[in-house]
């Protein structure tokens, strides 16, 4: 009889255990990340360029990891990692990995990219003087690993009033149409421009101190795991065209 009791005792205390509403914390979620970075071989200052922008939820975010391939960017301001290396730092037609890294969200976040080739533009005719602001024929030579190119045509002095020119192309030959050179109202305006090119991989995002303009229509949101854009890109020794 004791036995039964005790046998008794125990399973009222174990079923009424079983039916205790275990406690619940608050869910925790996941942050979200927003990356918009570019690894850039600039050929006419001899420099690699690391830029990358980091935000976590939609604030700038200071605390983040930020490689490519071995090499560590440093948080320069609020969110933004950037650091200029020598010009033989990345190399061309080579695969590389970014990693940002957020250490108190154990998230880690890659995205893999080939930088392209060097290469180099040229205009037709060789002639860099346009004498009555007419359109201009650039070709380059082919870069390795490149998805395409970007042509940005910039006013290389003081002078303002030109409708200047920028576009995604598939090369290796484009026009500047005259409107680069010109008022909305037809007139030439003289003075120096310069020619960007750019052979870019994935993609391409601004930078600081960038010294052009990009088109519109560029790749988006190409990340696995965050929103955004990364890319890379070598920038060709620029063109000067100068207008009298």
């Amino acid at each position: 009889m004791k036995k039964l009791t005790l046998f008794l005792v125990v399973a009222i205390f174990l079923f009424s255990f079983s039916c205790e509403k275990k406690p619940t914390g608050p869910t925790t979620q996941k942050p979200t990340f927003t990356i918009y970075g570019v690894v850039v071989k600039d050929l006419n200052i001899s420099k690699d360029i690391a830029a990358f922008t980091v935000s976590r939820n939609d604030t700038l975010f200071n605390s983040a990891i930020v490689k490519v391939g071995n090499k560590t960017i440093p948080n320069t301001i609020s969110g933004l990692y950037y650091k200029e290396f020598q010009d033989t730092t990345f190399h061309v037609k080579t695969a590389y990995t970014d990693s940002i890294i957020s250490p108190q969200d154990t998230v880690t976040i890659t995205f893999r990219f080939a930088m392209p080739d060097i290469f180099s533009a040229s205009i037709n005719p060789a002639d860099s003087v346009n004498e009555n602001g007419l359109a201009v024929v650039v070709t380059w030579t082919t870069s390795d690993s490149a998805t395409a190119y970007i042509i940005s045509v910039v006013k290389g002095d003081t002078i303002p009033g030109a409708v200047l020119h920028k576009a995604i192309v598939t090369g290796p030959l484009t026009t500047i149409p005259p409107d680069a050179f010109r008022k909305p109202n037809g007139d030439v305006v003289s003075g120096l421009y310069w020619v960007y090119m750019v052979a870019y991989n994935k993609s391409f995002v601004s930078y600081p101190d960038m010294p052009f303009t990009l088109p519109s229509g560029l790749p988006a949101n190409n990340i696995s795991g965050a929103k955004g854009t990364i890319g890379a890109g070598v920038i060709a020794e620029k063109i000067t065209i100068r207008v009298p």
